[in-house]
């Protein structure tokens, strides 16, 4: 397999003029859209607000196995929930404001899935609740193992359902697209799944793993573009984000707003998220889907009108990126019906900035993410002043990086060093 090539392989042509939304996707530059027209920050759908409580009451139905298995999710105060910290970083928000030169009125905070139990990443609360849901469903031990679970994966779903599928007795199978680390291929294997490589990209392995699953009435496929229960499962974490803050005597209003970043591929987990957001702080939280220059496929799908039905290819950008979780050609239309509309800002970074971010955060937090978590850190930096009062509290979500083995961490972080030093010297 190729290795995608270095952001400073590449040769910089940045425009002379400003270019359109469209130019500027064309171009694989970087742009901020914070005008969607078709924000309705109240419009939540309650067939799924119904899925997300009861996704919320399975967990904590299960909560008790989780921590049997699980010993790293026993800790008080709730033992067995699959959860992760909420961090200021302060020292962070003063040396990006030094950079950029321009001081960001508010806070900003990290939400750590970074190293979320089990499987480390965001896609674990949803690609976990998807399979408790089935093992509910099918309570006899025959008869899940006679129920493969298959799911496609660039990597974080892959490791959440691959992970705990077998614990559960249902053969599983992970079908992974090119980008997919392989770590992950190799952790997954020596947890007992099946996995399979496909040489395309992801939208072309989702394609693949759903033809082969419909061929076989014994495969249960979990489709990260069309899943209600992976849905509901990430929604889960607005509730609990609320309560987080609710304990840290943090309340929100239009006047002391609070901003997420998301990162977005195929746009379940941030979808999944977005929405559990607005359920729980209605218009007092913005949320903002960050993207790859290179599989911009969310933003597109608002900014053509084309929905999940649009696909990057046609636009120029070439999927290949560093952050492998994020490279997706066309999202989820279960994500894009149900949350698109709930997206106060698309923005879309390259791989330069992806890669310093991954440097700045571990050297002036101690966070050391994969490239994928760490897309959003620059964007609180793009709103407008006039959007952002001094109070306003931001959020960057980190979504993976906890299980990176030691040998390709420390080659992360010499990437990540020198595409650094090359943003400075942009």
């Amino acid at each position: 397999m190729n290795s995608p090539m270095m952001p400073w392989d590449r040769p910089a042509t940045p425009p002379k003029q400003p270019l359109s939304l469209l130019g500027a996707v064309e171009a694989q530059q970087e742009v901020s859209w914070a005008c969607n027209p078709d924000h309705v920050p109240d419009a939540l759908d309650a067939t799924v607000i119904a899925s997300v409580e009861e996704a919320a009451a399975r967990l904590d139905r299960f909560a008790p196995w989780i921590a049997e298995t699980f010993p790293d999710t026993a800790q008080p105060p709730h033992p067995g929930r699959i959860e992760s910290a909420l961090e200021p970083i302060p020292d962070t928000q003063a040396y990006l404001s030094s950079l950029m030169d321009l001081t960001l009125p508010g806070e900003l905070w990290v939400k750590r899935d970074d190293s979320l139990p089990i499987s480390g990443s965001i896609k674990a609360r949803g690609g976990i609740h998807e399979v408790l849901r089935l093992a509910e469903e099918y309570p006899d031990p025959t008869a899940r193992a006679e129920l493969t679970l298959s799911v496609a994966s660039t990597g974080n779903l892959g490791l959440s359902v691959g992970t705990i599928g077998p614990r559960l007795g249902f053969p599983t199978v992970v079908h992974m697209s090119t980008e997919a680390k392989q770590w992950k291929k190799d952790s997954l294997r020596a947890g007992g799944a099946t996995v399979i490589e496909h040489p395309g990209l992801f939208t072309e392995t989702v394609a693949a793993a759903r033809d082969v699953a419909a061929d076989d009435p014994a495969t249960f496929f979990i489709d990260d573009e069309n899943s209600p229960g992976l849905f509901a499962g990430y929604a889960v974490a607005g509730q609990r984000l609320k309560a987080q803050f609710d304990a840290l005597g943090r309340t929100f209003t239009p006047e002391a707003p609070l901003h997420v970043y998301l990162p977005c591929g195929v746009g379940g987990g941030p979808g999944g998220v977005a929405f559990g957001l607005k359920l729980a702080f209605g218009d007092n939280v913005h949320c903002h889907f960050v993207e790859p220059v290179a599989s911009p496929c969310f933003m597109l799908g608002a900014a053509t009108g084309k929905g999940a039905a649009v696909n990057c290819a046609d636009y120029g950008p070439s999927g290949r990126t560093v952050a492998d979780g994020l490279a997706v050609q066309s999202p989820s239309p279960f994500a894009f019906e149900h949350a698109a509309h709930l997206i106060s800002g698309f923005h879309t970074v390259d791989d330069v900035t992806i890669l310093a971010s991954v440097n700045w955060l571990e050297r002036t937090a101690g966070m050391s993410v994969e490239p994928s978590a760490a897309s959003g850190l620059t964007i609180p930096w793009r709103l407008p002043a006039a959007d952002v009062p001094e109070n306003t509290t931001h959020l960057v979500w980190l979504t993976g990086g906890a299980l990176i083995p030691d040998r390709d961490r420390e080659r992360l972080r010499g990437q990540a060093a020198t595409a650094a030093l090359q943003w400075s010297a942009r």
